[in-house]
């Protein structure tokens, strides 16, 4: 990101310090231009950035390799650094509202069994996938008594 000498003041120009309270801090809202998922959008050395990222490089310093600027607040025109932090793909991934995200938070089955190592399938080609050993047994249990009585009815005269 390539900042210069003008960048603070134009950047907190575009800044309203007056948007909701998370955590007992006002977020501070980004007025000027947004992306259709309302991250705010800053233009600096005729190349765009993130509103954020620049709000966390002016007071918080530079972003580490690898890592993203996760809002913790939630709020995508946030750039109110106090509600920024650096994480890694995958943990800013995990504290998002996508299905993923929910699913990978979730402790026991739909049945209520818990996701132990022990209890829990995951495919080798996709770790993430997860399936509750003791549900899949009782289905295969069901599923094999419905075919065997099946057949026995099939052939009784």
């Amino acid at each position: 990101m390539l900042l210069n000498d003008t960048t603070p003041r134009r950047f907190w120009a575009k800044v309203d310090k007056k948007g909701p309270v998370w955590n007992g801090t006002p977020c501070w809202l980004w007025t000027a231009s947004h992306l259709p998922r309302g991250y705010g959008v800053f233009g600096s050395k005729n190349r765009m950035c993130l509103a954020h990222r620049v709000a966390y490089t002016l007071c918080l310093g530079t972003i580490a390799n690898g890592l993203e600027v996760d809002h913790l607040c939630n709020n995508p025109p946030c750039v109110n650094p106090a509600h920024l932090e650096a994480v890694t793909p995958r943990e800013n991934s995990l504290r998002s509202q996508s299905f993923a995200a929910q699913n990978a938070r979730k402790t026991h089955c739909l049945n209520g069994h818990e996701f132990t190592p022990e209890n829990t399938y995951r495919a080798p080609k996709a770790p993430s996938y997860r399936k509750c050993l003791f549900c899949c047994r009782k289905k295969a249990r069901d599923r094999y008594r419905q075919m065997h009585s099946l057949s026995q009815d099939r052939y009784r005269i």
